[in-house]
């Protein structure tokens, strides 16, 4: 009970890169990798911000405190820095800049004119300044 396949002269489907033949292509409704990601595993992202979060115990002047870990390597970070590292200077000298230079890119200009505001204002101070007397003893 074999099918048999006739063979047309070219009519062949296009077999390479890209086309693979029919007998190695996917059927229908099957995956590619049907084992796939387990379900609930997390990437590498996921786990490093969890591992920021994850409650850690210091000691800060003499009191035991409980503090999410990258705020301790953020005071560790800072205490270095204050104690003359060269290294830990410029390195959290860098991530205060970065983070100010984010926070000054976010935050909306303190006039939010459109273009034609601008351009009724300055059509006003063009006219203001014909107004004006030449020279200050007039």
């Amino acid at each position: 009970m074999t099918k048999e396949i006739k063979v047309v002269t070219g009519l062949e489907p296009k077999v390479g890169p890209g086309n693979p033949p029919k007998h190695r292509q996917f059927r229908k409704g099957t995956s590619g990798n049907p084992k796939g990601r387990p379900k609930g595993s997390k990437n590498l992202r996921t786990l490093l911000l969890e591992a920021a979060d994850h409650p850690v115990t210091v000691e800060v002047g003499g009191k035991q405190r409980k503090i999410s870990a990258i705020q301790a390597t953020a005071f560790r970070l800072a205490e270095k820095a204050a104690n003359g590292d060269a290294k830990s200077m410029a390195e959290f000298l860098d991530w205060v800049d970065e983070i100010q230079t984010q926070a000054a890119a976010a935050k909306p200009p303190e006039f939010p004119f459109s273009e034609q505001d601008v351009e009724v204002l300055r059509a006003a101070y063009e006219r203001m300044n014909q107004c004006e007397p030449e020279s200050p003893g007039e």
